[in-house]
């Protein structure tokens, strides 16, 4: 299949500066719905990305990513309500979330790593400390304000809703390429081999639990820096965005875009977020789109069971299909006399 670089040579450079500047104008023609919608769509594209490092990079199953995903909200939210809603604040939530995110990143794997029980002990693993962190932000009613939810003020540059959408774009074009880069890199190839072989990993020398950690620490950061672009956008955060609900919908981003080409997060996040959407919007038809976790589960078991390789995966294959068979009918020169 083709990497990833691939995907920027020179002939997709036009349909993606094409869909840049689409997106970019695409305010001046929308409605705010439609604003808003597509501001969600970004944001949660961060985060599918960085369940996808996890996932398709490294082969690991974080059932308990929505830890790194709820905690930023909540970070956003407490220190704007306790310290006022100004710039200033949300650059230190920032910084708390990073180094918060980094730590139970590396708690985590510690915990879950070092199992004897192998991939699934691992994966158990990590789904109870997951809950283990709803289950304190329930209960500490006091600074979360328990299943009731936080509301809070944000400053003034994030409310224009127009504004926070360039904002919500901006962010997930630098963390692409920032996620990009990162897979690009010596440590992403190493993460490739592993999720390929681990044991031969092994056997060429790498610690595999040292690349694992790097791998979580980068996915719970990029995670827990969407979850604060993601409070600010709605100036709300409770315990559902800790439940295993949210991982599950990293999942399906990942899926339905493509496991494993960091850019079908973005891919399925859109697919996602419309059709909720529009199931949402036919309540009014029938009570059954109220349960639109029905149709979400539907579609799970329809992409893994024929889409395995996901949309972008998909055109990914058809393309380099499509490639081998023009170079295969391509006649070669004749050799000279």
């Amino acid at each position: 299949m083709k990497t990833l670089a691939s995907i920027t040579h020179k002939k997709y450079l036009i349909p993606l500066i094409t869909g840049a500047l689409i997106l970019a104008l695409a305010p001046q023609f929308s409605s705010l719905s439609t604003v808003n919608l597509l501001t969600r769509i970004f944001i949660l594209a961060v985060y599918g990305m960085s369940y996808d490092i996890l996932r398709g990079y490294t082969g690991f199953i974080n059932l308990g990513h929505a830890l790194f995903f709820g905690s930023g909200a909540y970070i956003a939210g407490i220190l704007l309500s306790n310290l006022g809603n100004t710039l200033g604040v949300v650059l230190l939530a920032t910084v708390v979330t990073v180094v918060f995110s980094s730590l139970c990143a590396y708690l985590m794997g510690k915990i879950s790593l070092r199992g004897k029980g192998g991939v699934l002990t691992a994966t158990m693993i990590t789904m109870a400390l997951g809950e283990i962190v709803r289950n304190v932000a329930e209960r500490w009613r006091n600074v979360t304000n328990g299943a009731d939810g936080l509301t809070f003020r944000i400053p003034d540059l994030f409310r224009d809703r127009v504004m926070f959408y360039y904002l919500a774009f901006i962010f997930l074009i630098l963390m692409a390429l920032v996620l990009k880069r990162f897979i690009n890199s010596p440590t992403g190839k190493v993460l490739l081999a592993i999720r390929e072989n681990e044991q031969r990993a092994q056997f060429l020398g790498y610690n595999v639990e040292r690349y694992k950690l790097i791998a979580l620490q980068v996915a719970g950061i990029t995670g827990g820096l969407s979850g604060i672009m993601f409070g600010l956008f709605n100036r709300f955060a409770n315990t559902d965005l800790l439940n295993i609900q949210q991982t599950l919908n990293a999942l399906l981003y990942t899926l339905v875009g493509g496991t494993g080409t960091l850019y079908g997060a973005i891919v399925g996040s859109a697919v996602v977020n419309v059709i909720q959407n529009v199931l949402l919007s036919l309540r009014s038809v029938h009570p059954i789109f109220e349960r639109w976790l029905i149709f979400f589960g539907a579609m799970y078991v329809l992409v893994v069971l024929f889409m395995p390789q996901g949309i972008l995966g998909m055109w990914m294959k058809y393309k380099e299909d499509k490639e081998r068979k023009l170079k295969g009918s391509t006649p070669s020169p004749e050799k000279g006399n």
